[in-house]
């Protein structure tokens, strides 16, 4: 910019001069306002300011104090002469500028361009006086500016540069001052415009000049072109041909590496799996022989033997979890493509009483808790939300007590979100450490809820606290996971937290492809007296319909009826929607998949496939018996507490084992005869009797044939609805079994003082007893300076000449030790008993 202005500056000006002869570069309105004169729209390259800003750009008030007649002049529209308007001499225009008084023969101000209050600068002199009563036709310095279409602070400045000193903008101009000012302002436009004219004039030749070398460069780039085409064309189909060949060569290995992976589940017999290489059964049957394996065609291999056999006909293994379900899952992907959003599955997660049922109470403004035994819950429970903006949540609710560790694993598993329930009275507690490790293990946010904000003495930082210790940083201390304070007693925060929830499902960005086959997963699974198998079933994709056939782990079946939650049926369930299916031939495993099929026929074939997998599965990891097992059965040196477990719901049975197996010591230990869902009946009673077990039941009742025939066989059935109280009955009969322990218990001592000789009796020791007493009946040692020197028992206790049971302290008493004789005086002769004591676990 200082270039621009010193190309413009006439040569011989003053400072002041030179600064008004700047001003013409960068004088942009004054080129584009006379729209006839289009000459004056032509601009030379090197002067780019004056081309960049139209008229209609806002004036010059915010150039800086100090600022040129042309910075602050060019900001304005260009005005010719009033009589003649496109005169490009300045000369003409000073009569008019002279004769100028009247304010509506000038161009109108325009109030929404009125710039900013000038900042006044004081002056030392003035030439023009401001005066209370200024003389007729004679304007003030704001109304000039306003004629000029500039600021009073611009025009002081060019006043000053004038060397036409004045006071403020009060100040009033006189008429020769006037025109000076117009005059000299429509001198700067003029230079202005014609620089303009010249700047257009050489850009656009330069652009006709660009124009034609690019046309040379593209004639010459097209002769070339032509003269290699032929060339070029030649190569292109070579390198079109290798390519091509470089391409079937990696699809024929990648066809080759696909056709070599065996996707097979464990125990695979050798007939499966020479079907699955495409070799016959012989060829596997005669490589097991030379790997050392003695296999007949239907006996089931393990993953090893698999992976050996596979390896020596060229083919790698890979492992599936359950028979058909990749199959399964293919075929289903190929149905449809539409997808849509569908609702969040948030799973409540949290230690023992610390609100979780009461936050989803409040929530679903319902009372779960108050049907649950003992205050607290003992199963997996999923319920769907509807909030107030009509938006749909799938809640899960998981058991806090340290035995339903499995339940918490699978809410995890099949969750979108996590809300860590977290009380501000408890903190920071063993279970919500484990709900922390599954939720990180499963990859799902958390969100945490610290509840029971009612109580007086709540205190939210130290739970923040402990959590930071547990690397989980709520965003109030610098970290990422969403935190929420709420009371299930008034409602407080239940609407941040619900807000929060939805917040994450938005990032999240969950979809689901309705029109596909379902695909979910069991939460749970019991028998129902009047309707049979009911399972509990998560959506996870597809929309499931009433009629449907499915595969649930090993169990199979057709949809007989759908329900909700609350017992209503349902025809259809799409995603994320929990449901209770009937017509499941048996209780599934909790956490099984659950994926429909096209035919019943089908579901049966998978499952019963998945059924002898299993089996061979038992019988391998079924523990062998040895030597050392008989010796502890025979000596009873070992203690085993055998069990059958019964409960309502296949979750808790898991939950229960899982427990009650962990209680065993190296000592005693806990074997489960059989679990599973349901009532007691006469079939586990007579299990009980051939085993010697006890039944355990958990919120199940034994029926009448069942309790005739333990009240027959002497069989001990417990049932329980707390899992508190099932914990420590098993407790307690383990510590029945363990051996008690002995213990060593002081009774006194007595100090020998003399020695006496008696013929055939041997040497009695005359003994003062010096604390507790001496009991005949019990054992004792002989001690001589701390060195235990004989341990025995008494052939003789007297008191003077009469025979005593026992001798208190503080009398004498003559003792006999039986079978030894080197006694001395001063030994300490030591009384003390073994009783046996009773452990506990």
């Amino acid at each position: 910019m200082a270039d621009e202005k010193k190309d413009t500056r006439p040569a011989g000006a003053s400072r002041s001069s030179g600064a008004a002869a700047a001003r013409p570069a960068e004088k942009k309105p004054a080129e584009k306002k006379p729209a006839e004169k289009k000459p004056a729209e032509k601009k030379p390259a090197e002067k780019k300011p004056a081309e960049k800003k139209p008229a209609e750009k806002k004036p010059a008030e915010k150039k800086p104090e100090g600022a040129s007649a042309v910075e602050t002049a060019t900001a304005a529209p260009a005005q010719p002469p009033l009589n003649q308007p496109g005169a490009p001499a300045a000369t003409e225009a000073a009569p008019v500028a002279g004769r100028v008084s009247m304010p509506p023969r000038l161009q109108p101000f325009q109030p929404a361009r009125k710039p900013a209050a000038p900042v006044q600068k004081p002056q030392p002199e003035t030439a023009a006086e401001p005066s209370a009563q200024p003389a007729p036709g004679r304007p003030k310095v704001f109304e000039l500016a306003k004629e000029l279409n500039i600021s009073s602070e611009a025009l002081i400045n060019v006043l000053t540069e004038m060397g036409i000193r004045v006071r403020s903008h009060m100040s009033i101009l006189s008429d020769a001052q006037v025109t000076g000012v117009k005059a000299r302002f429509e001198r700067e436009k003029q230079e202005a415009r014609d620089r303009g004219a010249k700047s257009r004039k050489k850009r656009k030749r330069r652009r006709k000049l660009q124009v034609s070398a690019e046309a040379v460069r593209a004639v010459r780039d097209t002769v070339a072109q032509m003269e290699a085409s032929a060339v070029r064309t030649q190569k292109k189909r070579r390198r079109r041909y290798r390519e091509e060949k470089q391409e079937r060569h990696e699809r024929l290995l990648a066809a080759e590496g696909e056709s070599s992976v065996l996707k097979v589940t464990e125990f695979t017999s050798p007939s499966e799996l020479a079907e699955l290489m495409g070799v016959s059964l012989n060829e596997v049957i005669a490589k097991c022989l030379e790997l050392g394996v003695m296999a007949t065609a239907n006996q089931r291999l393990d993953a090893d033997t698999i992976a050996l056999l596979a390896g020596e006909f060229g083919r790698n293994v890979e492992a599936v979890a359950e028979y058909g379900a990749e199959a399964l899952e293919q075929r289903r992907l190929e149905k449809s493509d539409r997808e849509v959003p569908r609702p969040p599955v948030v799973t409540i997660m949290g230690h023992v009483d610390h609100g979780k049922t009461a936050l989803l109470d409040r929530i679903r403004s319902t009372n779960v808790i108050s049907t649950e035994f003992g205050g607290i819950t003992q199963h997996i429970g999923a319920y769907t939300a509807i909030l107030p903006d009509g938006r749909r949540v799938t809640f899960i609710d998981t058991p806090g007590h340290a035995a339903f560790t499995a339940m918490r694993t699978r809410g995890a598993q099949v969750t979108d979100i996590v809300v860590l329930v977290v009380a501000t009275d408890s903190r920071v507690m063993p279970q919500t450490e484990e709900a922390i490790d599954h939720a990180r293990a499963a990859g799902v946010p958390i969100i945490v809820a610290i509840s029971k904000m009612d109580l007086s003495t709540a205190n939210p930082d130290n739970v923040k606290q402990d959590l930071a210790a547990h690397r989980v940083l709520v965003e109030d201390w610098g970290g990422d996971v969403l935190c929420a304070q709420v009371s299930s007693i008034t409602g407080e925060g239940v609407d941040d937290l619900l807000e929060k929830i939805m917040l994450q499902a938005e990032m999240l960005d969950l979809k689901a492809f309705p029109d596909r086959p379902a695909r979910g997963a069991v939460l749970e699974g019991r028998i129902d007296p009047h309707r049979g198998s009911v399972v509990s079933v998560l959506v996870q994709d597809g929309t499931l319909h009433e009629g449907d056939c499915f595969v649930a782990g090993t169990c199979s079946g057709r949809i007989r009826a759908l329900y909700d939650e609350n017992g209503k049926n349902l025809l259809e369930a799409g995603p994320g929607t929990p449901v209770q299916v009937l017509g499941c031939s048996s209780v599934p495993e909790a956490g099984d998949s659950f994926t429909v099929v096209d035919t019943e026929q089908e579901a049966k074939d998978i499952c019963l496939r998945r059924q002898l997998v299993e089996r061979e599965r038992e019988l391998q990891s079924r523990r062998r018996v040895t030597l050392e097992d008989f010796y502890k059965s025979t000596s009873g040196t070992g203690g085993v507490l055998r069990l059958i477990v019964k409960a309502d719901v296949q979750g808790s049975a898991e939950a229960i084992v899982d427990t009650l197996t962990r209680m065993g010591t190296d000592e005693v230990s806990v074997d489960i005869i059989r679990s599973g869902a349901g009532g007691i009946s006469e079939s586990d009673v007579m299990l009980a009797a051939a085993s010697d077990a006890v039944i355990i039941g958990f919120r199940v009742r034994p029926d009448a044939r069942a309790r005739e025939k333990a009240a027959s066989t002497g069989i001990d059935i417990e049932t329980f609805n707390i899992i508190y109280d099932v914990e420590d009955t098993v407790k307690r009969a383990l510590s029945g079994l363990l051996k008690p322990e002995r213990r060593e218990e002081f009774l006194g001592s007595a100090e020998v003082r003399a020695l006496f000789r008696v013929p055939k009796v041997g040497t009695i020791a005359g003994c003062y007893v010096v604390g507790g007493l001496i009991r005949r009946s019990s054992r004792f040692r002989l001690v001589r300076n701390g060195v235990v020197t004989w341990e025995g028992e008494l052939s003789s206790l007297k008191h003077f000449k009469e025979d005593r049971k026992e001798v208190a302290a503080g009398y004498e008493c003559g003792i006999g030790l039986a079978g030894y004789g080197d006694v001395k005086v001063g030994d300490i002769i030591e009384c003390y008993e073994i009783v046996e004591v009773s452990r506990a676990l």
